[in-house]
């Protein structure tokens, strides 16, 4: 996969539907090819991303492309969800990767705070556990990693 060129196309783009910190930007993650990292400090607290996307019923969910729905997906009430229409409406704020062992936590599913003072250069990583909809297997080469979720 030509990361590089998706990298680019990522930090170029104005931000829609969610919003991003400015401190941060998408670059080539270990834990799965593309991640979000800061760019300076981040204080603990600091509101790092606010997801949005379009509301939809699990119905309309099922129509998307399965990337979409499986990875970009949002419950935010029983059978309601937040989602894009296609990796084109992708931007920064969908390259959070999953580690059991997160530098930022997850408020009411939508809001993701920086849970400690994290760096320049450091990769910003959520628990994406609660998700649900099954077993996935861990891969965020965390030394504490669950291995599964």
């Amino acid at each position: 996969m030509d990361y590089k060129r998706i990298i680019k196309r990522i930090n170029e783009k104005p931000r829609r539907n969610n919003y991003v910190s400015p401190n941060t930007e998408v670059r080539p993650s270990s834990i799965h090819g593309i991640g979000l990292f800061a760019t300076s400090e981040l204080q603990k607290g600091t509101v790092v991303a606010v997801w949005g996307g379009h509301a939809m019923t699990s119905k309309e969910l099922e129509s998307l492309p399965r990337r979409i729905s499986s990875n970009y997906a949002i419950e935010v009430y029983p059978g309601f969800w937040l989602a894009e229409k296609s990796t084109t409406e992708l931007d920064s704020g969908d390259f959070v990767n999953h580690s059991c062992t997160p530098n930022c936590t997850i408020l009411d599913k939508l809001v993701m705070i920086a849970k400690k003072k994290i760096l320049g250069g450091e990769e910003l990583t959520a628990d994406f556990s609660y998700k649900g909809g099954g077993v996935i297997k861990c891969g965020c080469g965390s030394r504490r990693c669950k291995r599964l979720f």
